[in-house]
């Protein structure tokens, strides 16, 4: 039996009843309520004895206590959710029909992926003339699960905590405010790992990290060398990829980001060219949003360290900076 105990007065599940849309992540994902995935969708299980794995209904509610307790709030509200890769399936008994003669009681379905966001009321910054909100957020996908298995392997979570830009939904996501894969074998241990981000995270020295990247501008010509640049390292030979700094986001991410510099109404460029690194920095998690729910965390995390490395770089008058090279 799990110690770990949900409290369900942490999820205020009236307070956010509308948010049916979510811009924090977009690609081929849909929105959903957290009951319409407890009610209606199953729990995929460990084939070997067909023991259900950690939900991910279960991974919201640990995520929710966890703030709850760290923060000190006693109801939280509804998390906002994107779920993304169907697995459809059907009852026994309508295997013959046609798959327009199902009906609802007929049908099974559960999706690979989730991914959720929770605000943290009380706590907001300004960077800019942008209003900033403190989020946790998290993704369980069981593509990364080892389902052929038995009941108490490894399961595999992503989860964060860090701001969201209330202009933009662009979240501004830390290497320190991230756990990228965090392997628990029960709600306890997915509990611990939780607490232990988000009483570690430092708010302040990440909005001071932040802040400090609206001191420092690239010319027109340095914004057009980092992005040519950004196309040509997706090619490099590996051992040259091992010299330089990485760079998660792909080609269509990149296009997005060129886009933006002319297009953003938030984030565009000023009329001499220049673009301070505030609003670079949001034109690539702008483009992050149309990662894949298992990919766009790491994404959401290299941005802003390859953003902070730019600014060093700047610091160093280019030095041996790659991509400004």
């Amino acid at each position: 039996m799990e110690n770990f105990q949900i409290q369900h007065s942490a999820i205020n599940s009236e307070a956010a009843r509308g948010h049916s849309q979510s811009g924090f992540i977009e690609a081929n994902t849909v929105p959903m309520q957290l009951e319409e995935i407890r009610d209606k969708h199953i729990i995929p299980v460990f084939l070997k004895d067909n023991e259900p794995t950690i939900s991910q209904v279960e991974f919201v509610e640990v995520m929710t206590e966890a703030a709850r307790e760290v923060f000190g709030i006693s109801a939280l509200p509804s998390p906002q959710l994107r779920v993304s890769h169907p697995i459809k399936g059907r009852v026994y008994e309508a295997r013959h029909k046609k798959a327009s003669d199902l009906m609802d009681n007929e049908k099974t379905i559960y999706y690979e992926r989730m991914a959720m966001l929770i605000t943290i009321p009380g706590f907001t910054e300004e960077i800019n003339g942008n209003t900033l909100e403190l989020n946790i957020g998290g993704v369980k996908a069981y593509n990364l699960d080892n389902l052929n298995s038995t009941k108490g392997s490894k399961e595999h979570f992503k989860f964060f905590v860090g701001f969201k830009n209330m202009v933009c939904t662009n979240l501004c996501i830390s290497t320190d405010g991230a756990k990228m894969d965090c392997q628990a074998r029960s709600l306890d241990e997915l509990y611990a790992a939780a607490l232990d981000l988000f009483r570690n995270y430092n708010a302040g020295f990440h909005m001071d990290a932040i802040n400090g990247l609206t001191d420092y501008s690239l010319t027109e010509k340095q914004f057009a060398q980092i992005v040519g640049k950004s196309r040509l390292y997706q090619y490099l030979p590996k051992e040259e990829k091992q010299q330089i700094p990485e760079l998660l986001i792909n080609d269509t991410m990149i296009s997005k980001v060129a886009d933006c510099y002319f297009s953003d109404k938030n984030f565009n460029r000023s009329g001499n060219g220049e673009i301070d690194l505030w609003r670079f920095y949001n034109l690539l998690t702008g483009a992050v949003k149309s990662s894949y729910i298992d990919r766009f965390i790491e994404r959401e995390v290299n941005s802003f360290d390859f953003t902070l490395q730019i600014k060093e770089a700047l610091d160093r008058g280019h030095g041996n900076f790659w991509y400004l090279n």
